[in-house]
């Protein structure tokens, strides 16, 4: 979907969503069949979704030996077998692991259906099946939207699900992304958090050590801790001060934020692996800019993290965070301003 048309239908959608007084819907919605016909129904009609054509209540779904099982909603698109398997709750509980459980137990009888979704029709939290093991769920959602607190980028992510573009091997593209870079984040984690001894090898050869001993082995996994992963960073960041020679502190998480929207670049197709030696950044006063071949007119993007913003191609969004799951929601976008950058 190019750009201008997704601007389109993310300006239909935030319309569809200012014009329902969902706070009304919210009151009247005190059992899960209020909460389906006040909230969820009318939320998948504001996609663009027909009752008549694309969705059914009470999907029997067996399971194993329990037969007769019904999920409340399936979206099936008109055809026999469902693509979507919604689990609705009322609109006054928090949704649980339970519920993810109960979810996954149906997707794990139904073949056809590659997403799961579980809602009070407040939150609607969105899973996919699992690239290594089909038959199941991930355990996190890919994507939330809540009706009461949602930002642009919430809005456009909720985009890929309007009926007359849906495409399934696309939103399945988009939580797989988005699945990679939350296990790239954790691996980071564990691996720093919980060093293997290979990892602890690799540090003592940088040392210059010949040969690890578990006396050796022993310190050095004592040494990296919080503190000493704090020094190594402002070292980092002290050296990159000197080599731009500008006086401006870059910090910490501008360089997570950096590393994060460059690896979401990596793993597009459309961006070759010599192209990316060309992206690095730039700290400005009051801004941090991650650029091309060096030069401060060919942004991607500029960062303004003291105001949670970023600005693609002119166009300034709210961050809802500096994590990979919330940089994740502009992927299209830095995408397509590296591909238009690259190619000047």
């Amino acid at each position: 979907m190019d750009n201008k048309r997704l601007k389109q239908i993310t300006n239909q959608i935030s319309k569809n969503l200012q014009s329902w007084d969902f706070d009304k819907a919210i009151s009247f919605s005190t059992d899960e069949t209020q909460t389906r016909d006040f909230l969820i129904e009318p939320f998948f009609e504001l996609l663009d979704y027909s009752k008549m054509d694309d969705y059914l209540h009470e999907y029997i779904a067996d399971m194993g030996t329990k037969r007769g099982r019904r999920v409340d909603m399936a979206i099936s698109f008109g055809k026999n077998q469902p693509t979507i398997l919604i689990e609705c709750k009322k609109a006054t509980i928090n949704l649980t692991d339970n519920h993810f459980r109960q979810l996954n137990e149906y997707c794990l009888y139904t073949e056809t259906a590659k997403i799961g979704i579980v809602t009070n029709g407040i939150v609607y939290d969105f899973y996919a099946r699992s690239s290594e093991n089909n038959v199941i769920l991930n355990e996190t959602p890919f994507y939330s939207f809540n009706l009461t607190d949602y930002t642009d980028a919430d809005i456009e992510k909720l985009a890929l699900f309007y009926r007359p573009t849906f495409d399934i091997n696309s939103v399945l593209q988009e939580a797989e992304d988005v699945y990679f870079l939350e296990k790239f984040d954790n691996a980071l984690f564990e691996t720093l958090s919980n060093p293997a001894d290979d990892f602890i090898k690799l540090i003592y050869k940088k040392m210059g050590g010949k040969r690890l001993t578990q006396n050796v082995l022993n310190q050095i996994y004592g040494l990296i801790n919080s503190n000493s992963l704090k020094v190594i960073v402002d070292r980092i960041v002290s050296k990159e001060i000197r080599e731009s020679n500008s006086g401006i502190i870059t910090t910490a998480e501008e360089i997570k934020v950096y590393n994060i929207i460059k690896t979401i670049l990596a793993m597009s197709s459309k961006i070759k692996d010599a192209e990316l030696s060309r992206i690095s950044y730039r700290d400005f006063k009051g801004s941090f800019a991650i650029i091309v071949d060096e030069s401060s007119r060919k942004k991607i993007c500029s960062l303004l993290l003291h105001k949670n913003l970023i600005e693609i191609n002119k166009d300034t969004f709210e961050l809802k965070g500096t994590n990979t799951t919330s940089l994740t929601e502009f992927k299209k976008e830095l995408v397509a301003s590296a591909l238009k950058n690259l190619s000047e």
